[in-house]
């Protein structure tokens, strides 16, 4: 204990010395933990992200409710099939004194001529827009005579008046107006509902063919006007199918279990044509009908979804996947900041960037379901951007740094946005660009003193020199 002024003072306690002259003060500085620090917050982060991607798939599925109830108005998802000819018929009965039984034969035209040309609009449901359309079929079949050795070898009785000819209509609330069958004399001849071919148990229309010879070839014309929406397709029935598609939407999705042979896709829509043989279907020319031959008929269908090419919740949910990675680099783009400026940032301050940054996704799904997902990104990246700049530019007291970080973001925002749009090489470039920034991170880091024992060493050294023995 010394004296001054005649007052007793008394020296603090030096904290306890590690090895190597370390205290544990310095120790908590260490570059090394806190990089450890900083990566154990950037995985915390993960938590929010994921809330955030739960939030996207209830907008989303709110979104498809919308489309939903808008079809369930206006006409669904649409598949033609047919014409048919449906012909009852009563087979013997093998027992004597027994009732014959009834089954009802399904024909197949030889040769089917299908058109479709839809006009497309969009429907709106509170913030939703949903593609919908107005599409003309047109139907052109010949039937040969029904041939009923092709079913069974029983002799059968056929019941020609009970014969019909069968159209399948995926969601018969689309129908409009009148639809009639035009037979090879000119007669006319009115549908009426129920009693489809093959699509749906039996959802459909059907015309009676009363007084019509089936016993020679049959031709028919069949004109449908159908609304519908997000997509339309027609069965292939037919032993030889040519079908053809036109639409003045731009962005087709071609599906179903056939390509089109051609298409042409330009600014003022599309055309498709396919052609079918009935050799590429599970599916005979006559058969005994029964409802498990409604899923044959589907999965033969061919034609185009109205794709909407943006889909801001796929667009989303693909950006919330890139974040943990994004949330790293710009910690680490931090971090070094503040090795630049010799400071010590908290781990709270960290957390607030962090924070930041996951607020960006939430304002891009939000604002993307008004304006859009570019002109959303862009604003939603821009509000991040001079946030996060004029942040970190205040906590380390220099406004320079903190426009070199939102340089750094605003390129990292415009390389993810990038990655985003181009799905085909998407894997490609954020592969080269991890390598990149890893490469970058690796040589700018490779004189840190990351342990800081050196530097512990040195002030140790340079502030405490040895005292002079009390002899000397």
């Amino acid at each position: 204990m010394s004296q001054e002024h005649g007052q007793p003072t008394e020296s603090r306690p030096e904290p306890p010395i590690l090895s190597l002259g370390i205290t544990p003060r310095r120790f908590g500085r260490s570059p090394g933990l806190k990089f450890f620090v900083i990566g154990f917050l950037a995985l915390l982060l993960l938590i929010p992200l994921m809330f955030v991607s739960s939030l996207r798939g209830e907008r989303s599925a709110t979104a498809n409710l919308a489309a939903r109830e808008i079809g369930d108005a206006w006409g669904r998802e649409q598949i033609v099939g047919g014409p048919a000819l449906l012909v009852p018929y009563l087979v013997p009965p093998k027992i004597a004194n027994a009732a014959p039984t009834r089954e009802v034969a399904v024909f197949l035209p030889d040769d089917l001529q299908a058109s479709s040309e839809a006009q497309t609009e969009i429907r709106r449901r509170s913030i939703f827009d949903v593609p919908v359309y107005r599409s003309k079929v047109g139907l052109t079949a010949r039937f040969l005579p029904p041939d009923f050795k092709a079913i069974t070898s029983e002799t059968v009785q056929p019941l020609w008046n009970e014969a019909v000819l069968a159209v399948g209509v995926g969601d018969v609330r689309g129908l409009k107006n009148r639809a009639t069958a035009q037979i090879r004399d000119g007669a006319a001849i009115e549908f009426e509902p129920t009693l489809g071919a093959g699509i749906r148990d039996g959802n459909g229309i059907h015309a009676a063919l009363r007084g019509i010879d089936l016993t020679k070839p049959l031709a028919v014309e069949v004109g449908l006007d159908l609304n519908g929406s997000r997509s339309l397709s027609i069965v292939p029935l037919a032993k030889n199918s040519a079908l053809r598609m036109s639409s003045n939407w731009q962005h087709p999705s071609f599906s179903g279990a056939h390509l089109p042979d051609d298409r042409v896709i330009d600014a003022n829509g599309f055309s498709a044509s396919w052609r079918v043989s009935h050799l590429a279907r599970n599916l005979p020319l006559a058969f005994t009908y029964d409802k498990r031959a409604d899923v044959t008929f589907l999965a033969g269908a061919v034609g185009a979804r109205f794709y909407q090419p943006v889909d801001l919740y796929q667009l989303v949910e693909r950006a919330i996947k890139y974040g943990i990675l994004f949330v790293g680099a710009v910690f680490l783009a931090v971090f070094g900041l503040e090795l630049v400026a010799r400071d010590n940032l908290h781990a709270v301050q960290y957390t607030l960037v962090g924070f930041a940054l996951v607020l960006f996704y939430v304002l891009l799904l939000s604002l993307a379901e008004h304006l859009g997902f570019l002109t959303a990104y862009l604003t939603a990246a821009a509000a991040t951007t001079a946030l996060i700049a004029l942040y970190i530019g205040l906590v380390l007291r220099s406004f320079a740094r903190g426009a070199v970080l939102g340089l750094i973001l605003a390129t990292g925002y415009g390389l993810v946005y990038a990655l985003l749009k181009s799905e085909d090489f998407a894997l490609l470039a954020g592969a080269i660009g991890a390598f990149v920034a890893l490469t970058a991170l690796m040589l700018g880091t490779a004189r840190v003193n990351w342990s800081g024992l050196g530097d512990g060493v040195a002030k140790s050294v340079t502030s405490d020199p040895a005292q002079p023995s009390a002899s000397a």
